[in-house]
């Protein structure tokens, strides 16, 4: 099966934003491990290897689990965790099939429709407009980088983004 289209950021966002509804969560910081877990999905705190250790974290579907970098800085494992839910929830096929491949920290630049589903669903679960709206104007980007429990390229990232700021 070839999983090769134009990413449906759409869809990524909308399911991003129906789960922070199903389980009520309304106000940041929003905790992507408590809702893997929720859902079933058990969350692992790994190390890798050396020459693997620029993997930040992968989804396994047979095993119904997120593999977390444990080398990685608090921040960027609460990002993985939330962008291989991303994969648990948008492609679950994908990942079932012999397309399915893990990606080096370094290829995040890639133009892989998967990889940026995953990433759009990470930063609407973490930081969705609806709570953005409510602190962007009063916080720096530190304090809302505090706020919301992400690192500040992400906050600034989700802030030039909905608001052109």
């Amino acid at each position: 099966m070839k999983y090769e289209m134009t990413p449906d950021y759409h869809r990524a966002k909308g399911e991003a934003i129906s789960l922070l509804q199903k389980f009520g969560l309304e106000k940041p910081p929003v905790n992507p491990m408590e809702i893997a877990q929720r859902l079933g999905a058990k969350v692992s705190f790994v190390e890798f290897e050396k020459k693997l250790n620029n993997i930040s974290g992968f989804y396994d579907f047979e095993e119904d689990t997120i593999f977390v970098n444990m080398d990685e800085y608090p921040l960027r494992q609460t990002f993985t965790i939330a962008h291989e839910l991303g994969h648990r929830i948008l492609h679950a096929e994908w990942a079932k099939s012999s397309d399915y491949k893990v990606l080096l920290r370094e290829d995040t630049g890639t133009t892989d429709s998967k990889e940026a589903e995953a990433n759009t669903f990470a930063a609407n679960l973490l930081v969705p407009r609806f709570m953005l709206d409510k602190y962007w104007e009063g916080l720096s980007a530190t304090q809302l980088s505090e706020l919301f429990a992400v690192s500040v390229p992400v906050i600034k990232n989700r802030i030039s983004f909905e608001y052109g700021a």
